[in-house]
This record gives C-alpha cells, sequence and structure tokens, in this order.
C-alpha cells in the first residue's frame, strides 16, 4: 500500500467512530494525476445521493501532459462517484442521521494490485471543549512519561 496523501486535520476536527475503504470511479488522466501525488482532499466533503456515495469538492487537477482539447470542460473540484456495497452503505446512512455525524475522507492510497482507494470515515465534530480536554490529557501524559523516565 502506498499512501498518496492524507487529511490530517481531519484527526484533529473530528472523532471518528468507523472508517470504510472505498474505490473511486475516475478517468484517465485524473488516475496519472493521483499518482503523481497531485491531488488534495482538504476541503473535502462525502454526501449519499440517490442510494450512491459521492465525494465533492476533492481537488485533482489536470495532468501536466494532456491536452485540454481532449477533455473539454473537465472540472477539477467535481462530483466522483465512490463504489461501497449496498451493505456498508446502509450501515453508514443509519451512523450518519444521527445528529452532528458526517461523511469525511481521510487518505488516499494505492492497493498492491494498483488500486487507487479512499478511507474515509464516519464521525462527529468536536467542540473546541472537547479538543482542549483531549490536549489536556496528552499534556499530562506527556509529564508523567518524562518524570517515569526520569526514575
Amino acid at each position: 500500500m502506498k499512501l498518496i496523501t492524507k487529511n490530517r486535520h481531519v484527526y484533529h476536527d473530528y472523532a471518528i467512530d468507523k472508517e470504510y475503504e472505498v474505490g473511486i470511479v475516475l478517468r484517465w488522466h485524473e488516475v496519472k494525476s493521483i499518482k503523481g501525488s497531485h491531488v488534495n482532499i482538504k476541503d473535502a466533503f462525502i454526501r449519499i445521493e440517490d442510494k450512491e456515495l459521492y465525494i465533492l469538492n476533492m481537488d485533482i487537477p489536470l495532468y501536466e501532459k494532456t491536452s485540454h482539447v481532449l477533455v473539454p470542460g473537465y472540472l477539477p473540484k467535481g462530483k466522483r462517484k465512490l463504489l461501497i456495497t449496498k451493505k456498508e452503505l446502509a450501515k453508514m446512512s443509519a451512523l450518519t442521521d444521527k445528529p452532528g455525524y458526517t461523511i469525511i475522507p481521510l487518505e488516499i492510497f494505492i492497493t498492491k494490485t494498483g488500486f487507487i482507494k479512499i478511507k474515509i470515515g464516519v464521525g462527529k465534530l468536536m467542540r473546541k471543549v472537547e479538543k482542549k480536554q483531549i490536549l489536556k490529557e496528552k499534556d499530562t501524559k506527556r509529564q508523567m512519561d518524562r518524570e517515569m523516565k526520569h526514575l
């Protein structure tokens, strides 16, 4: 597995409950662009529409060696379909029906067989108070480890 990109801000802003690995429908020039690490999922989000999963606002710029004549009207932040089983989609839909839960892309990677996959997570947005509490816990744990090391 080769990691292409990771959305680091998600782990700070959301409490991820469940993770899924899904495929994505891409065109040839988008595959070449992603394999060259030209992709951004920082502002991307995922929606369930008509019993299908779509990723929106994922930025895949046009591959540098592709002519604009071959792909007229290409949208780098267009809507792309994600491939997931109906059973997993039903579970995900049930989780997102709860208030405050959303689906977020976590990372993009290439499998050993060469397929491009996206790891998505279902999570709840953390409030500032919760974030501060987590930072305090990490700080106290770090101080305890430091003191234990000196003994």
